[in-house]
């Protein structure tokens, strides 16, 4: 998820963001080079229709898309990866992943959980030595597929207690795919607009950027067909449906 400052420039130019909110979001250099090699041989749509209602109509946050060709043609079972933006909050040292085990015969349960909650994927569940236990989630779901784009809670539970836990952002992976319409949907769930803290980091995780903040902007990639991605760069309001017609 690497890429080119001045492939993501040309997104903002499409969102129509001026200067003052360029100078604000400063780490909007990192956020493309982490995020969008594949946008650098892609590149962007320049004209993307975007109509926001005027009245609320839902709580938090939702996106409704349809991704056609330029005849009107459905894009059919596209992958749609969603990747968030990031404003700097503070250079703080990120959340901790270590447990303390005090006691060794205690079964320790690690799970990883959703915004809602659920139990998405069990990643330990026995006993540890006495002493620091870390266990590191690599994003995938018990299947083994990439978890959608969203912020996760991994948990360290001991007598049906969460004695320890520390999130986990995932950004740029697949978290919708257009129906036989072209017809997508992203949900609340998967839009955690102003979750903080975000620790964000270089390439190979060997300099720390500081703790970030989600703000309402993302971009949605669509691989069309091998070598064939585009993306757009969108600004989503809160309590409103972003509705989009995109066309490739």
């Amino acid at each position: 998820m690497n890429g080119s400052p001045g492939a993501v420039e040309d997104m903002k130019t499409l969102a129509g963001q001026d200067s003052a909110r360029k100078n604000h979001l400063s780490v909007r250099g990192f956020f493309v080079f982490y995020a969008f090699m594949i946008v650098v041989v892609s590149g962007c749509e320049r004209e993307i229709p975007l109509a926001l209602s005027s009245e609320p109509e839902i709580s938090g946050y939702r996106i409704e898309g349809t991704l056609t060709d330029r005849l009107g043609n459905p894009y059919r079972d596209i992958p749609v990866q969603l990747f968030y933006d990031y404003g700097s909050v503070d250079s703080n040292d990120p959340p901790s992943k270590e447990f303390q085990v005090n006691d060794p015969v205690k079964i320790i349960l690690v799970g990883v959980y959703d915004r809602k909650e659920h139990l998405k994927r069990i990643l330990f569940n026995g006993r540890a030595e006495r002493g620091p236990f870390v266990i590191v989630w690599d994003q995938k779901e018990s299947n083994g597929v990439p978890a959608p784009s969203g912020v996760y809670t991994v948990r360290y539970i001991v007598d049906e207690q969460t004695k320890k836990s520390y999130p986990v952002t995932v950004s740029g992976n697949v978290t919708a795919r257009t129906d036989s319409l072209g017809k997508f949907l992203i949900p609340d769930d998967n839009l955690p607009i102003d979750f903080y803290p975000v620790p964000l980091y270089n390439s190979d995780s060997s300099v720390y950027y500081g703790n970030h903040r989600i703000i309402p902007y993302v971009v949605l990639q669509f691989a069309l067909a091998e070598n064939n991605s585009r993306s757009i760069y969108l600004h989503i309001e809160k309590n409103h449906i972003t509705r989009i017609d995109i066309k490739f």
